[in-house]
C-alpha cells in the first residue's frame, strides 16, 4: 500500500454499528477491535454516536407533541421543540428536521398572534378590533390542533409539513 493510500484510509470516517437490543452491550473497555472500531453489536459511546432508531422516533414525535405539553406547563410553546433540537438534533438528521419544522411553526404562530393583537388594539377605537381580537386566541388554538395532527402522522411514519410556516431557522 502506498503512502497516499494509507493517508487516504486514515482520513475515512468509520461507520459504527447500532447498539444491540435494548441498548445493552459490553462496557466501553474491551469493546473495540484492534483497529479502533467497535465490534459488531457493541454500543458506541460519545456525543456523535448515532441514535437508537426507537429513541430517534420518540424524539421526532416529541418535537411535535411538546408544544401541546408546553401549554399545560406555562405556555412557552417553542421551548419543547427547542429542547428536542438540543437533545438529538446534532446526532440525527430526522430529529433536527422535525424539531426545526415545529420550532419554525411555533415562531410563525407567535408572530401572527402578536401581529393580530397589535392590529386589533387600534381598531378597537372603531369597534372592529373587538371582533378581530378573537383571532389572537384562535390562532394558538388552531396551532395546537395542527401540532397534534403532525404528531399523529409522524408517529404513523408519514411525512408532514406544517402549513403557513415562515422558515426562519434552517
Amino acid at each position: 500500500m502506498s503512502t497516499d493510500d494509507q493517508h487516504r484510509n486514515d482520513r475515512e470516517i468509520p461507520s459504527y454499528p447500532q447498539a444491540g437490543p435494548g441498548g445493552q452491550g459490553a462496557s466501553p473497555q474491551g469493546s473495540y477491535q484492534q483497529g479502533g472500531h467497535p465490534q459488531q453489536g457493541q454500543p458506541v459511546y460519545g456525543n456523535n454516536a448515532p441514535l437508537n432508531p426507537e429513541y430517534e422516533r420518540q424524539l421526532v414525535c416529541a418535537a411535535h407533541w411538546s408544544p401541546i405539553a408546553s401549554v399545560l406547563l406555562g405556555g412557552m410553546t417553542f421551548f419543547g421543540p427547542l429542547i428536542v433540537l438540543l437533545m438529538g438534533g446534532g446526532r440525527s438528521r430526522a430529529v433536527r428536521e422535525h424539531a426545526i419544522d415545529a420550532l419554525n411553526f411555533q415562531i410563525t404562530v407567535w408572530i401572527a398572534t402578536v401581529a393580530v393583537i397589535l392590529i386589533s388594539l387600534p381598531l378597537m377605537l372603531v369597534l372592529v378590533g373587538f371582533v378581530t381580537i378573537w383571532l389572537a386566541g384562535l390562532i394558538p388554538l388552531a396551532a395546537l390542533v395542527v401540532h397534534g395532527l403532525a404528531a399523529i402522522k409522524v408517529a404513523a411514519g408519514e411525512p408532514y409539513s406544517y402549513p403557513f410556516t415562515w422558515r426562519i431557522i434552517r
